[in-house]
């Protein structure tokens, strides 16, 4: 039984040619995920919204235009229901090879990315698109799925059409993907696309891209981020992505979180504004966005935070948050905040080991083991 459901739109076309009009470069996929038992309440919240914004009409992205002030007015309503956002934004640019230039193989390569990124986060789902527009890319995509993913006791994954008069939801998964269209397709960049973004960060779950960009879309040197480093920049993100490639696949629980969680920090470093901290609730939040339940906050900073940096991912911390570094100044954030627990720590032990040593006359010293010879190093070279 699906306890989820993805409704789903597309953005973008087959053509290469990115000099003739209408020709996109980016082809956009967006799942809108709802809990199937909240379905009826959210589709009367939706029509609500869209008789206060549409009237009669029906809610389509195309209707917006470049009106991002109206724009974000509907966000802004549609951010008070629950649900989620998932993506994959593809670059055209960047596929090679004389195939791409054919629907069938360019098809079938959208097919099989957006499953594997869709499937693997959410396996057991029912997946409704509307059976208007860009039906190459739905007909072929229905054909996939129902041939890759049969249903049994375990996979329950199902794939349906609708109309999008009729399926409220589906017209919130139109106006999201218009919505990000502006802020990744080259011939829609809105000026304001840092706005949109940040108006959709509380329903984003990710927005996965391909091929992997390491560029923080929204950087200006010369005016947003000051004390932003390329070199420290591209070392943090180049971490955080070796590591999800490595992991991405797991069926581990705290493995699957660790991933959420470091998938998020990428997406506000390069969508966001990569100097700010990501507060600890908000990664928490995201983090249970896919699993069935809550977590602790020392599981979060034992199981999540800790192991990811167990494994060589550079995470820097405040007491704002966490964030993947941009600038030195992240790095002696995370020095400093290290410290704060690593240095009374030290002084403590220190104390009871002078302590010992004084009552015993020197007998015993309680560091004098092969287990503890890392820790006498250290204090025995503290000033």
């Amino acid at each position: 039984m699906n306890n989820q459901i993805a409704f789903i739109d597309e953005f973008g076309n087959n053509g290469l040619e990115f000099d003739s009009e209408g020709v996109s470069t980016h082809f956009i996929v967006t799942a809108i995920i709802i809990d199937k038992d909240k379905l009826e309440l959210i589709e009367k919240q939706v029509d609500e919204i869209r008789g206060k914004h549409f009237q009669k009409g029906e809610m389509k992205s195309s209707k917006l235009k470049d009106n991002d002030t109206r724009r974000l007015r509907v966000l802004e309503d549609l951010n008070k229901l629950e649900f989620h956002i998932f993506s994959v934004v593809i670059d055209k640019r960047e596929l090679k090879g004389e195939g791409f230039n054919f629907k069938g193989p360019f098809f079938k390569f959208l097919h099989s990315l957006v499953d594997r990124e869709l499937f693997s986060v959410f396996p057991d789902i029912l997946v409704v698109a509307d059976e208007h527009g860009g039906k190459e890319f739905k007909e072929g995509f229905i054909k996939y799925i129902n041939k890759k993913h049969i249903p049994d006791l375990f996979n329950q994954s199902e794939f349906r059409f609708s109309n999008s008069k009729s399926d409220l939801v589906v017209q919130v998964a139109d106006i999201i993907t218009g919505t990000l269209a502006r802020c990744y397709e080259s011939k829609k960049l809105s000026e304001n696309r840092s706005k949109l973004l940040e108006t959709l960060k509380s329903k984003i779950t990710e927005i996965r891209f391909w091929p992997p960009d390491y560029r923080p879309f929204a950087f200006n040197p010369e005016k947003d981020y000051k004390n932003y480093d390329p070199t420290i920049s591209t070392l943090g993100i180049n971490l955080a992505e070796q590591h999800l490639d490595k992991n991405k696949k797991s069926k581990i629980p705290f493995e699957i979180d660790q991933c959420s969680c470091l998938s998020y920090l990428l997406f506000h470093f390069k969508n966001i504004n990569p100097e700010s901290y990501v507060p600890t609730y908000e990664l928490i939040e995201q983090i249970e966005k896919v699993r069935v339940s809550t977590i602790s906050m020392h599981y979060f900073r034992s199981k999540i935070i800790a192991k990811l940096r167990d494994h060589g991912v550079v995470i820097s911390s405040s007491n704002k948050g966490y964030k993947l570094p941009s600038s030195k100044n992240d790095l002696f954030d995370f020095v400093n905040h290290s410290n704060s627990y690593i240095q009374p720590m030290i002084d403590r032990l220190m104390k009871c080991r002078n302590k010992v040593k004084l009552a015993t006359k020197n007998e015993l010293d309680i560091l004098d083991i092969d287990e503890f010879k890392y820790l006498k190093m250290i204090i025995n070279n503290v000033p």
